[in-house]
């Protein structure tokens, strides 16, 4: 029996492409919005499939690299490139040059420490950190000139030394001779300078006094108090204090505390109006103000007063017993660095040493260089924690959202404050939020959500803040597409977030995956990306209205720095690029073209001032065109496929899955599409051309088609009949939509 034709419509392709072993899963709702293949489309947030752009060739690096991003604002944004012990510097439009040579700076990090770098960046400053090599800070200080400085975890500022005065010991010593009547001195006193000589018995002691120099802090206790006679009112000093002074530097930052200096005061219940204890130090270079520590019987020291002066007088002043000088420790000794880097609530944080995997260290509160300890610790004190969790494994990454979230090998936590108070030391909670694992050592933050490769490297989860359940949780955004991931994982990736919020993925077999992610819209669309080489490393940054996507693209033995091109505008057809490894030559029209060493014996794809030109191999670096072109691109070429899932129907029988079916035409909705092939599958000959030369006048490039292209699909029932779709030569293409006209036989 023949059922009667069907009509199924394919509005939208954000599902991205699906696993082959969801070929019968009709019943998903994604299943009408996925595509069987899906290679160099990218999937836009609104439903289209677009034929993605081309890389353009910025730059040759001297060997493989890994791209991190600096972002100051959107107007200074670079890619920085770091490769075995060196780092380049790129804009969106090329690496920066210095003296006419690509700008190259010394890097402390080797390759293999690059890709497991974590940084975290602040104003002009990019805080790095890899196990076993000491955090470093990257400074710009000019376009030409990055500075790489190891973080020093000592006082930023020297600690003052008191004033001092001398004092004056004497020591006698017994001095006679035996066995003799007498004996004859001779004596010179140091103070008068007279010389007194004599005879004396043996039984009588002579002694010889010896002075001792020595300097002591120039503390001093006034008694200023007066009686109703003007006399002075003496004073009891019978308690010990013991004072402290730290210096403070234009920054905010202070100095180690001074030595202490002990005195003999009243009580503090037992002063009179007018003594004090006056004190003075030395200046310290940089200081712009004194902090004045005290400590009564020898306890802790308490902040007391500030000072712009070198003198200070205590008139009994109560200590603040909740603030206490620094003490500067390495936080990381022996060599056992940090191997994740963030910024939360102000503080700079580090996590994971390798001898101490689940241990976290913060800064104070608006001074990243300072993991002093404080004691007692303050609320804006460093602070140091360690997880205790069911198993020791290190803390891959860390995230700032509402709280601060680790993610480790085996599990996630949260970092946040109790009674949500401001974060402290004093009230620093650690949580367990899931248990799925990390596997990467970055996160890709959208909005309020956190994507992270799971342990295994295979699959990308999303974390996010549930309001129901307290707590941090998320879902398998790769399960429909898990196919992209059983043979390789994720070794980096980066998020563009304009046009279309899609994070790009590198595969450790050199393919790039991309996933169009909109949470808010519940888009979560996977799609692949090949070229004529390996993809190594990706980053993106802020260029205008959009983001610009670079990529490390190993081409036999040569590493490309590219970037990729803007969309395509229907207003400037002939700046389209849609060839990877790309140049662009604009100027005097010409036929041949040089400076294509590095493509050297590549077949060539060449657009030429809006048109296709045929494909030239390169010779000693040039090609020759068809025709004389004033604008003319030449890359490698690239092949687009678009496949629908299989085509079903449900109707009062159900399902057609495994019965035979014909698709008899499709009507396909374009958007601004040029040299498209259309057909039941891509076989050998099964494909058509389906846009011919309309009204362009005679010698003009052929205008984008947009509107509904009807194609009929000559072909055999089959139980998976799906509709084919394939760009290969360097045109746009964009498809909205897809209506499929059915035929069911039973």
């Amino acid at each position: 029996m023949t059922a009667g034709p069907g009509v199924v419509l394919q509005g939208a392709f954000t599902a991205g492409e699906l696993a082959p072993s969801l070929a019968a899963r009709v019943d998903l709702d994604k299943y009408a919005k996925g595509c069987r293949t899906l290679k160099n489309f990218l999937v836009q947030a609104h439903g289209g499939a677009v034929k993605r752009p081309g890389f353009e060739l910025l730059d040759l690096l001297p060997g493989p690299a890994v791209l991190v991003p600096f972002v100051f604002n959107p107007e200074q944004a670079y890619c920085l490139a770091f490769g075995e012990l060196w780092m380049r510097v790129a804009t969106h439009d090329g690496l920066v040059q210095a003296d006419g040579a690509p700008y190259h700076a010394p890097s402390p990090y080797t390759l293999a420490q690059a890709r497991a770098l974590s940084w975290v960046q602040s104003a002009d400053v990019l805080f790095l950190a890899c196990r076993d090599v000491v955090p470093y800070k990257l400074q710009r200080h000019g376009h030409t000139d990055w500075r790489f400085a190891a973080m020093n975890f000592t006082a930023p500022v020297e600690a003052p030394l008191w004033d001092s005065k001398t004092v004056t010991n004497y020591m006698y010593e017994k001095t006679y001779a035996a066995g003799q009547a007498h004996t004859h001195y001779s004596y010179a006193d140091p103070d008068t300078g007279l010389t007194t000589s004599g005879y004396a018995p043996v039984n009588v002691d002579l002694y010889t006094r010896a002075a001792t120099d020595t300097w002591v802090p120039h503390i001093a206790f006034v008694n200023g108090a007066k009686n109703s006679d003007g006399s002075s009112s003496p004073a009891q000093t019978t308690t010990p204090y013991t004072y402290y002074v730290t210096a403070v530097n234009a920054e905010g930052k202070e100095s180690e505390v001074s030595e202490g200096a002990d005195i003999t005061g009243p009580a503090s219940n037992n002063w009179q109006g007018g003594d004090y204890i006056a004190l003075s130090w030395q200046p310290v270079a940089g200081a712009v103000e004194y902090r004045v520590y005290k400590a009564t019987f020898g306890g802790r020291p308490s902040f007391i007063a500030a000072a712009t002066s070198l003198t200070y007088h205590d008139n009994n002043v109560a200590p603040t017993i909740s603030e206490s000088p620094p003490r500067y420790e390495d936080p990381f000794p022996d060599g056992d660095y940090p191997g994740a880097a963030a910024v939360f609530e102000q503080r700079l944080v580090f996590a994971s040493s390798r001898n101490r995997p689940q241990t976290v260290w913060m800064s104070k509160s608006g001074d990243y260089d300072n993991f002093a300890r404080y004691d007692p610790p303050g609320a804006d004190s460093p602070l140091e924690l360690t997880i205790a969790g069911r198993e020791v494994s290190g803390v891959e990454w860390t995230a700032a959202l509402r709280s601060l979230i680790l993610g480790t090998a085996g599990m996630e936590w949260e970092v946040s404050a109790r009674g949500g108070e401001a974060f402290s030391a004093k009230n620093a909670r650690v949580t367990p939020q899931s248990y799925w694992g990390s596997s990467l050592r970055s996160v890709i933050t959208i909005g309020n959500v956190i994507l992270h490769v799971s342990g295994s490297g295979r699959q990308v989860r999303n974390l996010q803040y549930d309001f129901t359940s307290d707590s941090y949780g998320g879902a398998d955004l790769s399960i429909l597409a898990a196919h992209l991931l059983e043979d390789g994982g994720i070794t980096g990736w980066t998020c563009q977030k304009y046009p279309d919020s899609i994070v790009w993925a590198v595969r450790d077999d050199g393919a790039l995956l991309g996933l169009t992610f909109q949470n808010e819209h519940q888009v979560s669309a996977w799609h692949r990306h090949e070229t004529q080489g390996r993809f190594a490393s990706v980053c993106a940054t802020p260029h205008g209205r959009e983001h610009s996507l670079f990529a490390v693209v190993e081409r036999g033995g040569t590493y490309c720095l590219e970037r990729m091109a803007e969309r395509f505008r229907a207003s400037d057809p002939a700046g389209a690029v849609f060839l990877d490894c790309a140049t662009t030559y604009a100027g005097r029209a010409r036929r041949e073209l040089a400076g294509l060493e590095h493509l050297e014996g590549k077949e060539v794809g060449i657009y030429a001032d809006g048109a296709v030109q045929t494909p030239r191999a390169v010779r000693g670096g040039k090609i020759t065109l068809d025709y004389p072109a004033a604008r003319v691109t030449v890359g490698l070429p690239y092949t687009a496929d678009l496949e629908t899932m299989p085509v079903e129907v449900i109707g009062q029988g159900g399902a057609s899955v495994a019965l035979k079916k014909t698709v008899n035409a499709a009507d396909i909705l374009f958007r601004d599409a040029v040299g498209v092939k259309v057909g039941p599958s891509f076989a050998p000959g099964a494909l058509q051309e389906v846009f011919r030369r309309a009204a362009e006048p005679y010698g003009t490039p052929p205008a984008p088609f947009s509107g509904i292209k009807s194609v009929v699909l000559p072909a055999l029932a089959d139980n998976a009949p799906t509709v084919c779709i394939r760009s290969d030569t360097p045109t746009p293409v964009t498809v909205l939509a897809v209506v499929s006209r059915i035929r069911v036989n039973a």
